[in-house]
């Protein structure tokens, strides 16, 4: 078993359950400091190119070394790794069992605006939203929505690239603004920002739904929009029913996380987006009783796997260091946070990366403490309150190029078969 982005934290929670299983597990990363390289469940450690500044030199080594050395299951763990895994489908599904779905089902996991064209067609609640092809056509779609507006880059993820269009600003020149870095983004309507929740599911190569868990996101970093620090795990099955909706239509298989949002004047549930990978806070649905890695790992070998949609509701897990650290330094209102920074025995909380079983784990995630300190975009974060947006990557034949995926309007969605959309829970 490969696990690739042993950097972060959710790499090593995969390490941690696949090996709890008796499973040897291999993780990758191009930094040495690796939190996943500590964990006693790491067998294997592989310095691999970096995928984000050498995409074709991580695509011919990862092949290469997976060719000479036999792994039965391949997890690329991030969005720079499944999306360049994505589009060598074919040639890894060769060497290795990869549970991504084909590329032109990824593709809507990568595509914000696609995706939102099939919650229209499915009568899904989701913002209004425009696909601009110049700054004009942007003023104008702000002018019909009549409200205010939000520019977004259609692929991208923890909030790069996202900019709100305050009063006095222009829509064209922060269309522009975003456009030079996210081509073509889109013009949605702001839904006034409330609670956040998460549906995660695996569904298996005959479109049965294995397993589906929810979650509320309590606190972020960077406030607001950012990653979430505190999750809460809850009972949405209404969510769980428009997610599996939306996954049959594009004939998805394998792991997603789609991302809601609740209007808090209306309390109407919105959908904004899937993500095609593990979600950062993969501890809480482990810590709950749904092991995903280790189901997602039995999938992808063909097994027939039984349901599990029950798990426990009302726990907690928190992202310690850095990210609640990080929201509590930069948030105004640290002292209403709700649970208080310093509660750290709170009952029915787990702490994501830190396991009594895996000491050395938990000592990787604060070794690998340093590498932040010397991020460039976490100080932007600290002194402006944003994320730096990533620059494209390199060219050549492997690497992913957002325009690769972008589509002037209108755009052409793939013909696909309507699936079943009810699903039983227990």
């Amino acid at each position: 078993m490969f696990v690739t982005d042993a950097l972060l934290r959710k790499s090593v929670v995969i390490c941690q359950s696949l090996g709890r299983q008796g499973i040897p597990v291999t993780a990758g990363s191009a930094v040495r400091l690796s939190p996943a390289f500590f964990s006693r469940y790491c067998r294997e450690r592989v310095i691999y190119p970096d995928p984000q500044q050498q995409p074709e030199q991580f695509v011919d080594f990862m092949l290469d070394y997976l060719r000479q050395n036999r792994h039965d299951v391949f997890f690329p763990a991030d969005d720079s790794t499944l999306q360049l895994c994505s589009r060598y489908h074919e040639d890894f599904m060769r060497v290795t069992h990869m549970p991504i779905p084909e590329p032109q089902q990824v593709v809507y996991g990568l595509d914000k605006a696609r995706l939102s064209q099939v919650a229209r067609r499915l009568g899904i609640p989701h913002p209004r939203t425009y696909l601009p092809r110049n700054a004009e056509e942007a003023a104008a779609y702000a002018g019909m929505l009549g409200t205010s507006v939000v520019v977004k880059p259609r692929s991208s993820s923890a909030g790069r690239g996202i900019t709100y269009v305050r009063p006095g600003m222009s829509v064209a020149d922060v269309w522009n603004e975003v456009h030079r870095e996210y081509p073509y983004p889109m013009i949605q309507e702001c839904i006034p920002s409330g609670t956040k929740f998460d549906v995660c599911v695996i569904i298996d190569q005959q479109g049965r739904v294995v397993c589906s868990f929810a979650q509320k996101e309590i606190r972020h970093f960077p406030v607001g929009d950012g990653l979430s620090t505190v999750q809460e795990s809850v009972w949405m099955p209404t969510l769980v029913e428009r997610t599996v909706a939306l996954l049959r239509e594009i004939g998805w298989y394998g792991l997603a996380e789609a991302e809601f949002m609740m209007n808090p004047e209306t309390g109407e549930i919105y959908f904004m987006e899937v993500n095609p990978r593990f979600w950062a806070s993969v501890q809480l649905a482990i810590s709950c009783g749904i092991d995903f890695p280790h189901l997602l790992y039995r999938v992808a070998r063909g097994e027939t796997v039984p349901e599990v949609h029950s798990y426990d509701v009302g726990k907690r897990c928190r992202w310690l260091f850095p990210g609640d650290f990080l929201h509590y330094v930069t948030n105004p209102k640290r002292a209403e946070m709700d649970p208080p920074f310093f509660q750290l025995r709170a009952p029915n909380t787990v702490y994501d990366g830190m396991s009594r079983d895996d000491w050395r784990a938990t000592l990787g995630v604060f070794v690998s403490l340093g590498h932040y300190v010397f991020s460039a975009d976490l100080w932007r974060m600290l002194l402006r309150g944003r994320q730096k947006q990533s620059k494209p990557a390199p060219t050549g034949h492997a690497s992913f190029q957002q325009q690769d995926y972008v589509w002037d309007e209108p755009l052409e969605l793939l013909e696909l078969e309507r699936g079943a959309v009810s699903l039983q829970l227990d």
